[in-house]
């Protein structure tokens, strides 16, 4: 019991000790973490057994191939990415943008992207070439075996390691091209390029076992296990994906129309965001890297500000912070983009992001899906002019209208109980105090200044010794002395924020740390 006593008292002493520097060293770790995450490549699953193409390879080399060359690629991709800033979180992206990077994420990010494409295009079944892409072949080379020979000829002049393509150019044309090492047609340091439809991996560990220096039979052999459905899904996927870019993202994001969720949508991203801090903390992480992207000329770091006002957007809507920079943290802008997105998802045929009834882990993938596509479209959708973004100010203008109200009048209300002179606002929108601190208010008690957050709530319930609130938002811990809840800007609840706890995104308090109550 003694032992127990004396690490409560130690653990409170470290709590009112902590700084506004540490706290916000500790914000800036936990971001770390998240980013780091967030570019994470996974391993895609090899969608047949090693022995599955034995008209093809040997067992031994897939193998080989898979567990030793592919996941070493993607391992240190991973490792390379761990500690670069501004890093695309999805893997067609870097390839797509590969100029940006270095040269061990050039070679290990083409070697990762060029092998999932290459597990896929292979069959353990024979398949006759069919479809568009054999359509087009048809058109462009005369009949198949023609094509055939020619893609043969252009990968018997692969001289070393690399690859050769079919490609689909810009202009929606047919092309055979190679590539050296690990490069991609998608690259932009690759002139002669295009989108991969087709690819046979030229490098000597993807045979040799078999072949040894025979590489034209392997060659040969290639066409034994040609996955022409998954070719022609890409084909597919690429036509819908220009349409989708050129068309639905340009109406929907830019021109369209952008509607405030219901209520009912809104609760539920509010339960997500609360329930699930991952959730929440990806998109935030997300959102302050795309407004730095978006609004460069407006967008000033902290250094740059004299002590007291954090980095941001400023002068956007006029002098000063933005409201704009209350994006990452709120649930209903969350809910119209959601939405907003899903309406191009659904255009497009393509499955819509889904946040509710899902497993924690399900929440992160989707959340995940919805902040690339946010980061892709950025400019687009970001842009002052676009039917989304205008809705977005139109909700952070107003919450942040009412959030100022609703601490205005709870400051009054605690001025009547605790006395005017002991009661002061503290903290205006992107201050120190209130974003690393947590701080709205301080309240002097018998010679003691408490530092207090100020929340809204809906209702409250007693359970077992216990004061459980209900309908606060962005529920989190924060390091305030008090706790303060008001609800229709007349009920106000004070708590002693010493033993809160969190349960399923609620806030729990026991009875005995109940100061103050107006309702």
């Amino acid at each position: 019991m003694r032992f127990k006593k004396l690490k409560a008292e130690i653990e409170e002493l470290e709590d009112k000790l902590t700084t506004n520097e540490d706290l916000q060293e500790t914000i800036q770790n936990e971001q770390k973490e998240i980013i780091n995450e967030m570019k994470k490549i996974g391993i895609e699953r090899l969608p047949y057994s090693y022995s599955s193409l034995g008209r093809f390879i040997d067992p031994k080399t897939m193998n080989v191939h898979y567990n030793k060359h592919y996941k070493g690629y993607v391992e240190k991709l991973n490792a390379a990415l761990a500690n670069l800033k501004g890093a695309d979180a999805e893997l067609e992206e870097i390839v797509k943008g590969i100029s940006r990077y270095n040269v061990t994420i050039h070679n290990n990010a083409g070697g990762a992207y060029n092998h999932e494409l290459f597990w896929k295009m292979l069959s353990p079944k024979q398949q006759k070439p069919t479809g568009p892409v054999y359509d087009k072949i048809v058109k462009k080379y005369g009949d198949y075996e023609k094509f055939k020979q020619e893609f043969i000829r252009k990968a018997k002049t692969v001289f070393g390691s690399g690859w050769v393509w079919l490609v689909l150019t810009k202009r929606n044309k047919l092309k055979i091209v190679s590539t050296p090492n690990q490069d991609n047609p998608l690259m932009n340091v690759v002139e002669d390029g295009g989108y991969p439809l087709l690819g046979l991996d030229l490098w000597e560990h993807a045979y040799y076992l078999k072949y040894r220096n025979k590489r034209d039979e392997y060659i040969k052999n290639f066409w034994l296990c040609v996955n022409w459905d998954f070719v022609n899904k890409l084909y597919s996927m690429r036509m819908e994906k220009k349409l989708n870019e050129t068309e639905n993202l340009r109406t929907v994001l830019s021109e369209g129309k952008s509607e405030r969720c219901s209520r009912e949508e809104t609760e539920a991203i509010r339960m997500v965001f609360n329930i699930n801090p991952r959730v929440k903390d990806i998109f935030k992480v997300s959102i302050n890297k795309i407004l730095r992207e978006v609004f460069p000329d407006n967008y000033f770091n902290v250094n740059e500000f004299a002590k007291g006002e954090m980095a941001g957007v400023y002068n956007l809507e006029g002098e000063g912070r933005s409201v704009i920079n209350k994006l990452n943290t709120n649930y209903s802008c969350f809910c119209v983009l959601l939405n907003d997105v899903n309406t191009v998802l659904d255009k497009a045929n393509q499955p819509k992001i889904q946040m509710v009834g899902l497993t924690p882990a399900e929440q992160v993938n989707e959340v995940k899906k919805l902040v690339n596509i946010l980061d892709k479209y950025k400019f687009r959708i970001f842009n002052r002019e676009s039917a989304t973004f205008q809705n977005l100010m139109r909700i952070l203008t107003q919450t942040d209208s009412w959030g100022q109200k609703r601490e205005d009048v709870t400051v009054d209300i605690l001025k009547k109980k605790f006395g005017k002179d002991n009661v002061r606002a503290i903290g205006k929108l992107g201050s120190r105090e209130d974003m690393i601190g947590g701080i709205d208010c301080e309240i002097d008690v018998a010679g003691t200044t408490h530092t207090s957050q100020i929340k809204p709530f809906t209702a409250l319930k007693k359970i077992d010794g216990f004061i459980h609130v209900f309908g606060s938002a962005n529920v989190k811990k924060y390091s305030t002395d008090w706790l303060i809840f008001t609800k229709n800007n007349k009920d106000v609840v004070v708590f002693r924020n010493k033993n809160t706890k969190i349960i399923d995104g609620q806030y729990v308090f026991p009875e005995k740390d109940l100061i103050y109550s107006l309702n």
